[in-house]
């Protein structure tokens, strides 16, 4: 059983939460409540707590204080943040320091509290299948409930590690076909919103970017809109940015240098030089972080801009051939075919189609 401490200084809230929530149904169990931080210090150090539900607001210690103690303390312990959804910095903040997920004060009665549970019981369950990867694995038959899982939910699952592996923030096709399958997805905007504030984190942490957040998301299409505005403006900090000590950043300067240049002859060691890294270690790091080779990268640009201008403009094949850097306008069809599956004609007639 999951053990659960209940921290919030307004004791009707404390106590409706224990009441309405399913614990028992998501192998939960109460032990205890708290009204502020040091109260429940002097409970978790007599009583075992593998789960706490914190409230950021308090007297005496607040929430935010209470996570940075417990997180040197307690460093087994799991917290899920109660606040007003006007608190956005400060669950930022808490995410940061490894809080699980958070539930908005102002949304929680309408929300389905199945849904909630099930939602943190997965993620405890999944970090304590990642513990025990580590182990020596135990042969015994399949749980029935292993196979039982839907194809929503693996589906879901593909794209939440699609999102986590940040290969978006650098390569804009697969951006917008995050977009465009999450939008079409019927994962709950709750489940989605609490995956991108983790994300934005972990961004966060490797970029050492301050961005300010504000969120006015209110479904899953307005809060892919939010995540759109908030990678431009990581761009926008990038750009300005003169620090070229933090490899993720000097990896986007890269990429945004590669899209302003690439209709030009355009080489990685000019690349690597305009960020300041030699082009062994550019190489390598540019791989790692986009998922694609540099040479790979420059040709799905160039692609994607001619994507663009085959859609925009009449001009000639062999026009936009040179536009995104090829002066051979049969080795510019012959790789678009290989991008596109089809000829720069034939994209631009389909195209076209669309519009009758």
């Amino acid at each position: 059983m999951i053990r659960v401490l209940v921290v919030d200084d307004d004791k009707l809230a404390r106590k409706g939460l224990i009441s309405i929530m399913p614990w028992s149904s998501h192998d939960m169990v109460v032990v205890g409540e708290a009204a502020n931080g040091a109260k429940a210090l002097e409970f978790m150090e007599k009583h075992e707590v593998d789960l706490m539900f914190v409230d950021l607001s308090m007297p005496v210690m607040s929430g935010m204080e209470l996570l940075q103690v417990t997180r040197q303390r307690f460093p087994g312990l799991r917290s899920v943040i109660l606040s007003f959804h006007e608190e956005f910095e400060n669950v930022q903040t808490a995410y940061r320091m490894g809080a699980l997920d958070y539930l908005s004060k102002v949304r929680l009665e309408s929300e389905d509290d199945e849904q909630i549970l099930k939602r943190i019981q997965q993620q405890m369950s999944g970090e304590r299948l990642q513990q025990a990867a580590a182990k020596p694995p135990v042969l015994s038959a399949p749980a029935p409930e292993s196979n039982t899982r839907s194809q929503e939910e693996e589906g879901w699952s593909g794209l939440e590690q699609e999102w986590r592996s940040h290969y978006w923030l650098y390569n804009e096709s697969v951006f917008q076909r995050l977009c465009k399958q999450t939008i079409e997805s019927k994962v709950s905007f709750r489940r989605l919103e609490g995956m991108f504030m983790r994300v934005i984190s972990q961004i966060e942490t490797i970029t050492a970017l301050d961005i300010e957040l504000r969120s006015d998301a209110n479904d899953v299409r307005s809060a892919v809109e939010w995540l759109r505005d908030y990678r431009k403006r990581v761009y926008v900090q990038v750009a300005a940015s003169s620090d070229f000590t933090n490899t993720t950043t000097s990896i986007l300067k890269a990429v945004l240098f590669i899209r302003e240049q690439a209709s030009n002859t355009l080489h990685a060691e000019e690349v690597a030089d305009h960020v300041h890294m030699s082009r062994s270690y550019f190489s390598q790091c540019f791989k790692k972080l986009t998922g694609s080779t540099f040479n790979d990268y420059l040709r799905q640009e160039r692609m994607r801009a001619a994507e663009r201008l085959l859609c925009e403009t009449n001009q000639s094949i062999a026009w936009v051939a040179h536009a995104v850097g090829y002066n051979d306008s049969k080795y510019f069809s012959q790789l678009f075919y290989e991008q596109t599956r089809l000829l720069p004609s034939e994209f631009r007639a389909q195209f076209h189609k669309g519009d009758d």
